[in-house]
């Protein structure tokens, strides 16, 4: 926050009645523009003498110099009012001086974009009745460029999934857990009356009582990168109630600083308390200013090694040991210190981020090169800097710990071999780091058909490939052929004949070139890209 003094007209004021003469004896009232509250000006640049609030003019109609206070983090300014000595309001003015000098109005851009992106849950996971034993739960899309896969066996930091979606982690099974989707009423205003709109639905949550919990979290991507928001001053807000006894719900902010070697391990220092909610049976929007802790002091890996995906995640806890029933929705995150009253994205806005390619998402093209952030798949293989891959780097590692939890190695073969167990997170980190290449299921000259157990059909796996253009002898039908005779050697006399003969199979020759057989439904060609 700064704060300085400025003249908004040097150095004295004028004021003109309705008559177009002077205004002797006009009054100034000054106020903050966003309370209404009476509000000082100064009569020094350093704002030590505050004037008098009104203002009163000479007979002359004129006053000053009068110093604004200028305050960085109120951009509102002030609201004024000027009179004429019988009290008719001569003009008034909104959110002045917004300058630093010179008499002209200022727009200060305010970015109100929220950072938890589809805070609605639309497009939301099947109602839990009992996830027990389900540690991580996707609930819904959100934000998920860059940010770690959660596919098949994903990586379980010390503070639940790390996931491009939002999720219900937590570190203990036992407790018996719903998660459910409540509509509101179309006579519900609770939100309205308060300035906001009223969204469709809300999240129910509900928990019986259970020992040894440690988080319980909604989890919500906010962006890859733990640097890109670094001591910025931040604003969360979330609506919330409670069925019936008050229980205190907790905003953590969670930095991630990635897998990479020497990357500063999970700890209270990076999930930190921002801010706690006790909650009652009424709808209350809650919120919190509060800065994102400084990445200062810690790492994200050695350089040239590290796995490129640190990212920062929000988390709101629920009550730990605790039975609950909390309703909640509509968490934002703001950048700065203004909270809007109203908050809505339309299912389109949220569907233009959270429906976006993922990483592992295919698509054909009659371009001939690969758009940014795609790969083309040309049988070729990723791997990290000091690989040797056709495509290397740490911007492959998303896209190589895909292929690595969801394609077998038979399929996607890792070179030198993959670590035990060969399908998890961590150990896609560990061959990454140690330079194994993984190539790509090929594609290249072949039909894109859907993996799984088909009615009728052979079952095939996830990136497998077969086929042939030819037919070997062992994949020819069982068959045979129909045989002809021939009369050779001595035997019995044919009649009428001294010639004696035997019957014996013809022996034909060989036929055949072992080309293609053509055998192939119609089809066209494209390139096939994958995001990265």
């Amino acid at each position: 926050m700064t704060i300085t003094y400025v003249q908004a007209f040097p150095p004295k004021w004028i004021i003109i009645n309705n008559e177009g003469t002077v205004a002797g004896g006009a009054q100034l009232y000054t106020y903050d523009s966003l309370t209404r509250l009476p509000r000082a000006t100064y009569s020094d640049p350093a704002g030590s003498e505050a004037l008098p609030n009104p203002i009163i003019f000479d007979l002359n109609g004129t006053f000053g110099p009068i110093y604004w206070q200028i305050d960085t983090s109120d951009p509102d300014g002030y609201y004024i009012e000027v009179f004429d000595s019988s009290g008719n309001l001569l003009w008034n003015e909104d959110n002045f001086p917004q300058s630093s000098g010179g008499g002209s109005d200022v727009t200060v851009n305010v970015p109100l974009q929220n950072y938890i992106t589809n805070n609605q849950f639309i497009n939301h996971c099947p109602p839990t009745a009992s996830p027990i034993g389900l540690a991580n739960v996707i609930v819904a899309p959100s934000n998920h460029h860059g940010f770690t896969p959660a596919q098949t066996n994903p990586l379980i930091g010390t503070y639940g999934i790390l996931s491009p979606d939002i999720v219900f982690t937590k570190n203990n099974t036992t407790a018996t857990d719903s998660i459910t989707f409540v509509d509101f009423a179309l006579s519900d205003a609770s939100f309205f009356a308060e300035g906001d709109n009223t969204p469709a639905f809300y999240v129910r949550y509900q928990s019986n009582m259970t020992t040894g919990e440690t988080y319980k979290s909604f989890q919500f991507p906010i962006t890859q990168k733990v640097k890109n928001l670094s001591n910025q001053p931040m604003t969360f807000s979330v609506w919330a109630k409670v069925t019936s006894t008050p229980v205190t719900i907790n905003f953590y902010t969670r930095q991630y600083y990635g897998s990479g070697t020497a990357a500063t391990a999970e700890s209270s220092s990076t999930r930190v308390l921002q801010d706690s909610y006790v909650l009652t049976s009424s709808w209350v929007k809650y919120l919190t200013n509060f800065t994102m802790p400084s990445v200062s002091g810690n790492s994200i890996g050695t350089p040239g090694l590290q796995t490129d995906d640190d990212a920062v995640y929000l988390q709101l806890d629920m009550p730990l040991d605790t039975a609950c029933d909390i309703q909640f929705i509509k968490p934002c995150l703001f950048l700065g210190t203004i909270n809007p009253d109203i908050e809505f994205d339309s299912y389109d806005q949220i569907d233009g981020v959270s429906q976006t390619a993922r990483t592992g998402d295919v698509k054909t093209s009659l371009y001939t090169n690969a758009p940014l952030g795609w790969l083309p798949m040309n049988d070729s293989t990723i791997g990290n800097t000091g690989s040797g891959a056709t495509y290397a780097g740490d911007f492959t590692f998303q896209l190589y710990a895909t292929l690595y939890t969801s394609v077998i190695d038979t399929w996607a073969p890792v070179s030198s071999g993959r670590t035990s167990p060969g399908n998890t997170i961590a150990t896609a980190i560990t061959d990454f780091l140690a330079g194994k290449t993984l190539k790509m299921p090929l594609s290249l000259g072949r039909a894109l058909a859907g993996a799984g157990s088909g009615s009728g059909l052979t079952t095939r796996a996830l990136g497998q490939n077969l086929g042939s253009e030819t037919i070997s002898i062992s994949a020819m039908p069982s068959h045979s052929h129909s045989g002809l005779f021939i009369t050779s050697g001595t035997g019995a006399a044919v009649p009428g004949t001294s010639q004696a003969f035997t019957t014996s199979p013809t022996v034909t020759g060989a036929t055949g070139g072992s080309a293609a057989d053509g055998n192939m439904q119609p089809t066209t060609f494209f390139n096939i890209f994958i995001k990265l």
